[in-house]
């Protein structure tokens, strides 16, 4: 049950980081004029969401 639990909490965290990289740009960076800081953050995010989908996809074959 606590695998099941884990998932869903790294499934969370995909999801909320997903409505992040859509909201921020048109919130907080609004502002910015320069392109590099959306995809400076849209970087990261997606190196963040990489890294959740190998937690939620390591025991696969289990």
């Amino acid at each position: 049950m606590s695998k099941q639990g884990g998932k869903f909490s790294w499934g969370v965290l995909i999801a909320v980081l997903i409505i992040l990289a859509y909201l921020l740009p048109y919130t907080i960076l609004s502002g910015v004029e320069a392109w590099y800081g959306s995809f400076l953050l849209w970087g990261i995010i997606g190196i963040l969401i990489i890294l959740a989908n190998i937690m939620v996809t390591k025991d696969w074959g289990k």
